[in-house]
Formats: structure tokens, sequence, C-alpha cells
């Protein structure tokens, strides 16, 4: 698995409407995927997580994830990145659910309200891996 930056070659993927499944271990050592929306800032995958969900919990306890996102047009296509999460970021208003609404909605998120604490994570690559 190539260490470092993923290629320039998979950036049309990541800034795709394609979902990111996310995979954690949870406490008792068991794997979990979600499917999530996200963001690709260049460097890091930023995802928004509610304060209140095991996800959130399970991320805590461990901060390391593998991430993979399939391209739309290519199912056979895609990159798998491996990394941790290296900020927790409180944020009570909607501003950063709305950036991950707006990409794939179009519109601002229909699901939350403000004050409610959410996070935005900053997931730090560390590997990947990729068929193109």
């Amino acid at each position: 698995m190539p260490k470092g930056q993923v290629p320039e070659k998979y950036r049309d993927i990541l800034e795709s409407t394609a979902l990111g499944h996310l995979a954690t271990i949870d406490e008792q050592g068991r794997p979990q995927v979600n499917p999530m929306w996200f963001l690709w800032d260049g460097e890091h995958i930023l995802l928004s997580v509610k304060a209140n969900t095991r996800k959130y919990r399970t991320l805590r306890h461990d901060p390391h994830v593998a991430m993979s996102f399939t391209d739309l047009q290519e199912q056979e296509r895609y990159v798998e990145i491996r990394g941790e999460v290296v900020d927790f970021e409180l944020y009570e208003d909607l501003t950063f659910v709305n950036q991950l609404a707006r990409k794939y909605t179009g519109a601002d998120f229909q699901h939350g309200y403000p004050g409610e604490h959410r996070y935005k994570l900053t997931i730090r690559v560390d590997a990947w891996t990729g068929q193109n």
C-alpha cells in the first residue's frame, strides 16, 4: 500500500458525489462500515459526525480508519485511504454540514438545527491504494 498523499488521478472520485464508506473498529474490536458524505480538501477527508452517535464514540476510542470511494461512472475504479482522525472540531451551527449537503443535494441540510453538537472530523491520509 503506497504511503503519502493520494495521487491527482483519483481527485475526480474524491471531488464527486460518491459516498465514502467509513470503516472503524468499535470498543469490542468489531469492524463497522458506514456510508458517509465527505469533502476532500486536497489533503484530508472531512466528515461530520453527531456527538451522540456510536460512530463518534468509536472514533474517540480508536481514531484509525479506512475509507473507500468508488467512481460513479466506472464501478471497478476506486481509491481507498487509511488514516487517522487528527482533529475533532466541535461546531454548533450548520455551516459545515450545509457544505456537505450542498455537495450531495444542492441545498442546505434539512435534518439538523443550530445548537446541535456536531463534530467536523479531519482525517489524515497515511496510506492509499486504488485501481484506475
